[in-house]
């Protein structure tokens, strides 16, 4: 996998999402955007983070929480990779 130049959405994701910071799909689509330059859809990029035999291949896990907005009463999780030792 290329961290600095992802050739699919799935490295992509990985690239954005390896670095321990949590975020909102949202906020993963919106880093896409600034570093490489490519739009890639939530509903897209929440399918790439439920590929875990994918992801697992290139040595992480997804670890994931929610929370709750307290004026719209939505749930909100937010998602990292973290490496396989």
């Amino acid at each position: 996998m290329q961290i600095f130049n992802p050739r699919t959405q799935r490295e992509r994701v990985i690239a954005i999402c390896c670095d321990g910071q949590y975020r909102t799909l949202e906020g993963i689509q919106k880093e896409i955007k600034v570093r490489f330059n490519q739009f890639d859809s939530t509903p897209a990029i929440s399918a790439r983070l439920r590929e875990k035999s994918q992801i697992f291949q290139f040595g992480y896990i997804k670890d994931k929480y929610r929370t709750v907005d307290p004026k719209t009463k939505k749930a909100c999780y937010h998602y990292t990779l973290k490496k396989i030792y």
